[in-house]
């Protein structure tokens, strides 16, 4: 039956969504759909051997769902159907990690600092960026102060975010293929042989077309060996259960990894969910969405805090981490994508061939202002950023500092059809 469901949800979602992603020929267009509907055929086969617990793990599936569904204060529905917990500050799922029992965080968490920016290298003026910000945050004034807004969970979706949540890090795969199979990427990478306190950017937000377990991201991240920390946007549909494109943190910690609020990350905001729905998102040749996204590094407690508009809206506490409790190696902004081996890949950034010396702010996805943070100072990416961009259907260009209100310029993203 859920094979059937799928394969439903696939038909319907090609035929509403006018993209300009379409495959012209209609033969291979039958061909990848084809391949496609056949891989959805393995991937719920997976899912469902993923679902058989045994009366042990069932249990302890049960236990994890009391935790994560905290008594609530207020409950908020979004006008797309998800249903939002305003849960006491203390009693956040962050809380139960074993290393954030004995805390002394309180809803007021602040930096002790605020980083600062050096002026520009360049002081050539070029227009401004002609991009609207995204709307994001509850209705109707979100959850009370003292309380944080928790996406509603059932079993099932507990199941699935660790499903995607290990897919994520590479260390599970549908179909036990060793390696990194049906992993891309387009992005730009920093690591210079300095601390890396902090890494920020403004993202054009993109909804583009996939089908789980395929995702498609524009995002910022820190690295320090095998532990990472990131923010984006994302479409996601084994993940969120929609085509639509949601705001989204993922941690990887000292073992453990995640999704948005569900190991470690400590959210302040009552208005701001890390996994709510974006909304608009840009068009090509029409009006562009953008999103400004930071992370960086108290200096004084070394805690990791999230910006969203540059307002703080949760932090990583340090302690969860074990190389990133000190510092980051690297940064990178750009985007990445993920199918099954043998599937044509999604796209990536606004969807569309990247032209070098073609680039277009108006077309392209972009992160613009793009820095890092050195001791508690924004800056320009040293010199020896990487353009990473490991199959021909995806680029990345690294424009540098432009001048002007965009700082430094990257253009990522690509068509997709990587196998």
């Amino acid at each position: 039956m859920w094979v059937i469901q799928t394969v439903v949800l696939f038909r319907s979602d090609r035929e509403v969504t006018s993209t300009p992603y379409s495959v012209k020929s209609m033969g291979l267009g039958v061909l990848l759909s084809y391949l496609l509907v056949c891989y959805l055929f393995f991937y719920c086969k997976c899912m469902e051997g993923y679902k058989k617990l045994s009366k042990e793990e069932d249990l302890e599936l049960e236990e994890q769902l009391k935790r994560l569904n905290k008594p609530t204060v207020k409950s908020i529905t979004t006008k797309y159907g998800d249903i939002y917990d305003c849960v006491d500050f203390y009693k956040q799922p962050a809380f139960d990690h074993p290393l954030l029992k004995n805390h002394n965080f309180h809803p007021e968490m602040k930096p002790t600092s605020t980083p600062r920016r050096v002026s520009p290298k360049k002081k050539i003026r070029i227009p401004k960026l002609d991009y609207k910000p995204v709307r994001i945050g509850l209705e109707g004034g979100g959850c009370p102060l003292g309380t944080v807004p928790i996406r509603r969970t059932v079993k099932d979706e507990i199941i699935t975010a660790k499903f995607h949540s290990e897919m994520h890090a590479s260390k599970v795969n549908p179909l036990d293929v060793p390696g990194f199979p049906g992993v891309h990427y387009c992005l730009a990478n920093s690591q210079a042989a300095i601390d890396y306190d902090g890494v920020g950017g403004t993202l054009s937000v993109w909804n583009l077309p996939a089908q789980a377990p395929q995702y498609t991201v524009g995002r910022i991240k820190l690295r320090n060996g095998d532990e990472s920390m990131e923010v984006g946007w994302t479409v996601n549909p084994g993940l969120y259960g929609d085509t639509r494109t949601h705001l989204y943190i993922y941690t990887n910690a000292n073992q453990s990894q995640c999704y948005n609020a569900q190991c470690g990350y400590v959210h302040l905001n009552p208005n701001v969910p890390v996994d709510s729905v974006i909304d608009p998102v840009s068009t090509y040749d029409g009006e562009i969405y953008s999103i400004d996204l930071s992370i960086y590094q108290d200096a004084a407690t070394k805690d990791w805090f999230l910006k969203v508009f540059g307002i703080n809206i949760g932090f990583w506490p340090h302690k969860i981490f074990t190389n990133l409790g000190n510092t980051a190696t690297e940064a990178e902004w750009g985007g990445e994508v993920f199918s099954p081996p043998k599937i044509p890949s999604p796209p990536a950034g606004s969807g569309h061939v990247l032209i070098f010396k073609e680039e277009d702010t108006a077309r392209d996805a972009i992160s613009a202002n793009s820095h890092i943070v050195v001791n508690n100072t924004i800056m320009d990416p040293p010199d020896g950023v990487l353009e990473i961009a490991d199959d021909s259907n995806y680029r990345v260009f690294d424009k540098g500092d432009v001048g002007g209100d965009i700082h430094y310029l990257i253009f990522y993203g690509g068509p997709g059809g990587a196998t």
